[in-house]
């Protein structure tokens, strides 16, 4: 008996393509730059000179722990990254893995941010992203986000 797949699996499957390393770090980096990217900042001024439509509000780092990638979040990053195809899913830790690229493991366990097994950021459900992403520009984790 022949498998032949459905349509909806297809797309599920695309859909759910994970980042891979030593190919996707600029879609990570360009990712977490999006989100840094609010509306009326310096950055969402950026992107929106871009031609792009900057996030509207800081969201919350541990509501965004499986990143949706909407059209104009594609839109954006394809521009920040000059890629031409993204996953529509993907998970934050594996994100700041790509971006930091430090051969550390990152991850969301509960409320904490976590390094390999060391929490690194306590309580991410109470910042917002921008917040976030200062905290690990600070510790030195990654790169400040660059348009």
């Amino acid at each position: 008996m022949k498998f032949t797949k459905t349509f909806e699996s297809f797309t599920n499957e695309l859909n759910e393509a994970k980042l891979k390393p030593g190919r996707d770090e600029p879609i990570a980096k360009a990712i977490i730059a999006y989100f840094y990217a609010v509306n009326g900042t310096p950055e969402g001024d950026a992107i929106r000179a871009m031609g792009q439509n900057p996030i509207r509000s800081d969201v919350k780092p541990k509501n965004q722990e499986m990143m949706e990638l909407s059209g104009w979040t594609k839109d954006a990053v394809k521009a920040l990254a000059n890629v031409r195809r993204l996953p529509g899913k993907a998970r934050l830790g594996t994100v700041v893995t790509l971006a930091a690229d430090n051969g550390k493991s990152y991850y969301v366990d509960g409320v904490e941010f976590v390094e390999d097994d060391t929490t690194i950021i306590n309580r991410i459900d109470k910042i917002g992203f921008r917040e976030f992403v200062d905290a690990l520009v600070k510790k030195g984790v990654i790169e400040a986000p660059k348009y």
